[in-house]
């Protein structure tokens, strides 16, 4: 069968499910779309999409769906409420992109299960850039035979793609582990380079030296440069998204029985800002909030 004739569905048109879908049509396959914001869906349909009126519609028209969504109640509701995927009448395999841990995941595989659909657990990094150029890492896990059937739709939108493990919830605990080091090696550069700020050290040149040190990271070599000393703080995602990976991660790291005590201090950074009313900011504003911290610590 041809790429062109293979239809697949896509829930959750936000940051990364629009660009995700997009990548999906130029790659020659045909996509029924649902989102709960309609000109999102609008603006796919315009592009060559079909559009779905539920998840359950779109789990009736598909063989296989797609889903990435901001949080696990959410990814729940989607795949499990009364107009839900579980619903669906044609869905014989649902990938689950999402950052959404390890209970959720299995909650909605056991529902899954009793109706004879497959689940993938599948979660995506490279953020909103890289998932408009196919230039993402996708961390698979469930049965190998269900991980080759999704193969052709995830190489659509990854370049890079790992089958991690034969268990659903297997990727969600790679995937938080990667996204609090990303996360705790942003907040570890915010306060280090602003403690060169307040030695008079300016804040450019402190990020060139280290980028060429040994404490370089992603947050300096790309969210400082490209976000913060740009002024720009536009990386796609949101704060309170990053706060939700943060706590996912502590919460699985005390299952696991494993120390995270650094996890854990940058978890409570996170949450100061998202407590602060700044959970609708890019994440990148990590770097204001903990700036106006230490004005207000150092002030008169």
């Amino acid at each position: 069968m041809s790429r062109a004739k293979i239809r697949v569905g896509m829930i959750g048109l936000g940051s990364m499910g629009r660009p995700l879908a997009g990548r999906l049509l130029q790659s020659g396959f045909e996509v029924v779309a649902f989102d709960v914001d309609a000109p999102a869906v609008a603006e796919l349909v315009q592009r060559g999409a079909l559009p779905g009126s539920s998840p359950m519609d779109v789990a009736s028209r598909t063989e296989i769906v797609l889903a990435c969504l901001p949080s696990p109640e959410v990814s729940e509701r989607v795949a499990l409420g009364a107009d839900g995927i579980v619903q669906g009448t044609c869905v014989r395999q649902y990938v689950e992109m999402s950052t959404i841990g390890v209970d959720s995941m299995q909650r909605i595989e056991s529902a899954l299960a009793k109706r004879s659909i497959a689940l993938l657990d599948a979660p995506v990094s490279g953020g909103r850039i890289g998932a408009a150029n196919g230039r993402l890492t996708c961390f698979v896990a469930g049965p190998r035979a269900h991980f080759d059937t999704a193969s052709p739709a995830l190489r659509g939108l990854c370049d890079r793609l790992f089958h991690i493990g034969e268990r659903p919830g297997q990727a969600q605990v790679l995937k938080l582990a990667n996204n609090m080091l990303n996360a705790a090696n942003l907040c570890l550069a915010v306060e280090m380079i602003l403690m060169a700020r307040k030695a008079g050290i300016d804040e450019a040149t402190a990020v060139e030296v280290i980028n060429v040190s040994t404490g370089r990271s992603r947050a300096t070599e790309e969210t400082f440069k490209t976000q913060i000393l740009t002024g720009a703080f536009d990386t796609g995602g949101k704060l309170a998204i990053a706060h939700k990976d943060v706590v996912l991660a502590v919460e699985q790291a005390r299952k696991l029985g494993v120390e995270h005590s650094v996890a854990h201090a940058a978890c409570g950074l996170w949450q100061a800002a998202a407590e602060a009313g700044h959970g609708g900011e890019d994440l990148s504003r990590i770097y204001q909030f903990v700036a106006a911290l230490n004005d207000r610590d150092s002030g008169p």
